[in-house]
């Protein structure tokens, strides 16, 4: 037989009144007892009845993932994290690509929420730094919550990352190593966090006193392949870097690809780094120097504050930036004797 809410009741030594605001995530509970019908939910394997919630809340228990991102790791890192977060809350998570250059891009997304009685939307880079669309959702009253955009607003609901402290930090640690001539290979053109990439590199570069060679530096959109094509173009130059720094670690994986294709070993004859420790950057080998940014923490928090939204818990729903750590392994060489 099932366990029923009265179950859980009897088992948490609660009523079944408070049982039902944890499930409804109510104000009003305190945290130990939250935690011990929380526990009693998990014990006994009680699922509430969500087609009865719905129709006494009129809302669907669903919120949906929008993304236009290459990065499948970066996807599943960001799905990983919303799920979670609905496993605890018993919300359903639907997801839905969508071509950010689309003219039917707001025709397209309103009937989706439409059709669907999505309760609310996660976006990630770039639609979460398109202006134009957060209008719309704003105007049509669609609840939203949006991952690492460029421009922290502070009536939105989001989530951020310190890109461009994590980039410099990076450059400044390859030239600690005695690197001077350093390229480097740009993400997405419409992803915020690109430019605040790029700009970490440039500034660090230019506060060591080094120069930047723009041959070395090349436009990428976070794949493996625009990785690799732009490491053909610099290994086919007269004079190669030491050192290239990519914005992620599919592009940093394309670049050794493309390396070891022109017979350069890594890091004796170049030194590679990437961004984000994707499972890729532990599982090449060499294993990338990288920085390992907490893309399932920020997207699991986008989901809480945007479920918090839905409940009136204004206090709960509050932005916050994550911080990223360096991580050094086998494929920065250290030039100084």
């Amino acid at each position: 037989m099932a366990a029923t809410i009265k179950d859980v009741s009897k088992d948490a030594n609660v009523s079944i009144k408070t049982v039902s605001r944890v499930i409804n995530n109510e104000a009003n509970v305190a945290e130990k007892t939250k935690k011990r019908v929380l526990s009693s939910i998990n014990k006994l394997g009680f699922r509430p009845n969500k087609s009865a919630q719905s129709l006494r809340s009129k809302r669907s228990f669903i919120i949906a993932l929008l993304y236009d991102n290459p990065n499948k790791a970066y996807l599943a890192d960001v799905q990983s994290g919303i799920f979670n977060a609905c496993k605890l809350t018993g919300y359903n998570l639907v997801i839905q690509e969508c071509d950010y250059k689309s003219s039917d891009l707001k025709k397209t997304i309103f009937e989706f929420v439409e059709d669907l009685k999505i309760d609310g939307l996660i976006l990630t880079p770039p639609l979460s730094d398109m202006d134009d669309f957060l209008e719309y959702l704003d105007k049509h009253k669609i609840e939203h919550a949006i991952i690492a955009p460029s421009i922290l607003k502070a009536e939105s609901l989001y989530v951020s990352s310190n890109d461009y402290e994590a980039a410099y930090t990076l450059t400044s640690e390859i030239i600690k190593h005695g690197h001077k001539n350093i390229g480097f290979i740009k993400g997405h053109p419409k992803h915020s966090a690109s430019e605040l990439r790029f700009n970490g590199y440039t500034d660090a570069m230019q506060n060591y006193g080094l120069k930047k060679n723009n041959s070395w530096i090349k436009q990428g959109n976070f794949s493996f392949k625009s990785g690799f094509d732009a490491g053909v173009e610099i290994f086919n130059s007269i004079k190669i870097p030491t050192a290239i720094f990519a914005s992620n670690d599919s592009m940093a994986a394309g670049i050794m690809k493309s390396a070891q294709m022109h017979g350069l070993k890594i890091p004796d004859d170049i030194s590679l780094a990437g961004f984000d420790d994707s499972p890729i950057a532990h599982q090449i080998w060499p294993a990338l120097t990288t920085v390992k940014q907490p893309v399932e923490k920020m997207a699991n928090h986008a989901a809480k504050i945007l479920m918090a939204k839905f409940d009136g818990l204004n206090e709960q729903s509050q932005p916050k930036e994550f911080k990223s750590e360096l991580i050094v392994r086998e494929s920065l060489k250290n030039l100084i004797n």
